[in-house]
């Protein structure tokens, strides 16, 4: 909670989703409604879910942000609650929990409000619950791995690679497997239906199909590892540690020239260790682990976000293998122990460098401050149209329910236009359209739109940002 605290109360909107959701929240907070009002490209259960952590923060300006709160902490106890399902060790679980805690990826998602947090939460939490099943099965359990399932592809479609280790951990019998089926369509269902079927395919579905471009696996697995090393080496460099060690604890546990078996030796739990094979639990882990890289593999696009799915199946099979090291005996643990200090020590100033951005982020700078303060100065109750959302959030305004996500992908599947924003920018509730990056000033026709909606150039910040407002607002 610490980590992720500087990102919470943050002056400025972290990343653009950031920004983009906050904004949303505000436009709930009207009774605009997901999907039929203000624009969604989540699932239909994500909005609802900051409407409600809105609520929670008695809806102050950093009350949204309390989703990715609550999704970091879900996240970093189911995680644990996996471990302990899996028979690790206290210790085991430990710093399986201690890897998605500190995760660079996981923070970028729990920390500023996104929807790979809660929808990660969600999933994990999911595959906990099968992981629980499988030591005793129970239809309650299944029903609630697939509640859980369903709820977390409600809130991010691309999670699908949970469904793998759900699904094995159920299949022997099928008809909690049913079961577990019908409540994740159930939940699916029940979600979407407020807003309405087809806006929600149109939005959260169809909406990224048009987006999407020819499918790149080599660059995205690229973008994958650059992602890691960039936010995630700690957990890299234990990955790597984890597999090394257990290969040299299989060549020790071999039998040797004379056809003996050496003495058993101990893992760190304190248990004899025939083998380092991984028991079917972990084998359901790893396949949750591969189904994911090939997911990213073929999505388009993938942004560096998507990169934090992989933090919790990986967290729990570092852990798991550090658990199944054996143990010479007269080992001391204590050296393990001091090693592992000393190697967390000299990472630390990487991997704080590396995540700076998250950790403590930046206050606003002179354009970002001036700006703010020329929003606040407009009527109260004024709307603005910005390509950069956070901006109007972080200084007290809304925006148009429809026009809360102006990204890139909306304007280049045509969805978003200049004279769409014009007219947009027509109505008596808008006083002002903030330019602030390429993406309304690649709009070539957009100044001479609204020049003729009624609007003039005012402050410039630097760049293509400026401020379009009216002569005369009343709103």
């Amino acid at each position: 909670m610490a980590l992720r605290i500087p990102a919470f109360l943050a002056m400025r909107a972290v990343s653009f989703d950031d920004g983009v959701y906050g904004a949303s929240a505000v436009a709930l907070r009207t009774g605009a409604l997901p999907f039929r009002e203000v624009f969604s490209s989540q699932g239909p259960l994500f909005l609802p879910l900051v409407w409600l952590s809105d609520l929670f923060g008695l809806r102050t300006l950093d009350a949204p942000r309390l989703l990715a709160l609550a999704s970091g902490l879900a996240g970093v106890l189911a995680i644990w609650s996996a471990a302990r399902a899996l028979r690790l060790s206290t210790g085991a679980a430990a710093v399986a929990a201690v890897l998605v805690a500190t995760s660079g990826s996981m923070l970028w998602v729990t920390g500023p409000l996104t929807s790979d947090g809660p929808g990660l939460a969600l999933a994990a939490w999911a595959v906990t619950a099968a992981l629980w099943y499988r030591r005793a099965p129970s239809l309650r359990l299944a029903l609630t791995a697939g509640a859980l399932l369903g709820a977390a592809l409600s809130v991010k479609s691309l999670l699908l690679g949970a469904v793998v280790p759900v699904g094995g951990a159920l299949w022997p019998n099928r008809r909690h497997l049913g079961a577990a089926i019908g409540a994740a369509g159930a939940v699916s269902v029940v979600v979407a239906l407020p807003w309405g079927l087809g806006n929600v395919w149109d939005q959260a579905f169809r909406y990224h199909l048009e987006a999407a471009g020819p499918r790149t696996p080599l660059r995205n697995l690229r973008k994958v590892i650059s992602t890691l090393g960039d936010r995630d080496l700690p957990l890299v460099l234990a990955a790597l540690a984890s597999t090394a060690a257990l290969a040299s604890a299989h060549r020790r546990t071999r039998p040797s020239s004379d056809g003996t078996e050496p003495a058993p030796e101990r893992s760190s739990s304190g248990l004899p260790t025939p083998s380092v094979g991984f028991p079917l639990g972990l084998l359901l882990v790893a396949a949750w682990l591969v189904t994911t890289v090939l997911v990213l593999a073929v999505e388009h696009p993938l942004w560096r976000n998507h990169v934090a799915h992989l933090v919790p199946p990986a967290a729990l099979l570092i852990a798991a293998g550090l658990d199944r090291l054996p143990r010479p005996a007269g080992a001391r643990p204590a050296a393990v122990i001091a090693l592992a200090v000393l190697a967390g020590a000299a990472l630390l100033p990487y991997h704080g460098v590396h995540l700076s951005e998250v950790l403590w982020p930046a206050p606003p700078g002179p354009a970002l401050a001036a700006a703010r303060a020329d929003l606040r100065a407009l009527p109260a109750g004024a709307q603005v149209i910005s390509d950069d959302p956070g901006v109007v959030w972080r200084a007290g305004r809304r925006t148009p329910p429809d026009l809360v996500d102006t990204s890139i992908l909306r304007i280049e599947s045509g969805r978003l236009t200049a004279a769409s924003l014009a007219r947009a920018a027509a109505d008596h509730h808008v006083c002002a359209v903030l330019v602030w990056s390429h993406r309304f000033a690649g709009l070539g026709p957009l100044p001479d739109l609204l020049r003729q909606a009624g609007y003039a150039a005012g402050p410039r910040y630097g760049g293509p940002k400026v401020l379009w407002q009216r002569s005369k607002c009343v709103v």
